[in-house]
């Protein structure tokens, strides 16, 4: 197996995604969202009090949403750092489960993979916590957003009694 074909592949490959990453991370009205956690930051507005609580839960869907995508591109790039490093170490092309020799048509199509089809299709990645499938930080009802949004609900609902 030619192993520097794979290896050029998977170099571009992570050229392509590092860049993709930075671009998502950096993807906001004023900078990394990482960095900065005030609405000015991540939205443009200079204060939430003139949003309704849907434009603000709209705001937190695509952040949230925007972190999933970057995350699952981290992931990808995980993967085909893993696939580099065995090249380097001469295990690149044997499968983590089985210990056989990968397809080299899978590898053409797949070269950051480290399971053969049959280990593959036996071993489903897939999330199958159907009770949890939502683990991200912002929507796991700890997170600082989703009281916030609970004590904004409250609020609206109280302050309908005032009379104008």
């Amino acid at each position: 197996m030619d192993t520097n074909k794979y290896k050029n592949e998977l170099l571009k490959e992570k050229a392509k995604l590092t860049s993709l990453i930075g671009e998502m991370q950096d993807n906001t009205v004023f900078g990394n969202t990482s960095e900065h956690t005030s609405e000015r930051y991540t939205s443009g507005e200079l204060s939430s009090y003139d949003n309704h609580i849907a434009d603000m839960a709209t705001d937190v869907f695509m952040q949230d949403m925007q972190n999933s995508l970057t995350n699952h591109e981290k992931g990808k790039l995980f993967n085909v750092e893993v696939a580099l490093s065995k090249i380097e170490n001469g295990t690149y092309g044997i499968c983590d489960h089985c210990r056989e020799q990968i397809d080299e048509d899978r590898l053409d199509i797949l070269p950051e993979t480290g399971l053969c089809s049959n280990c593959a299709n036996n071993n489903d990645s897939v999330l199958t916590d159907t009770t949890h499938p939502d683990t991200n930080i912002i929507n796991n009802q700890d997170g600082f957003n989703s009281g916030v949004l609970r004590e904004l609900t409250n609020m609206n609902k109280t302050d309908r009694s005032i009379e104008y």
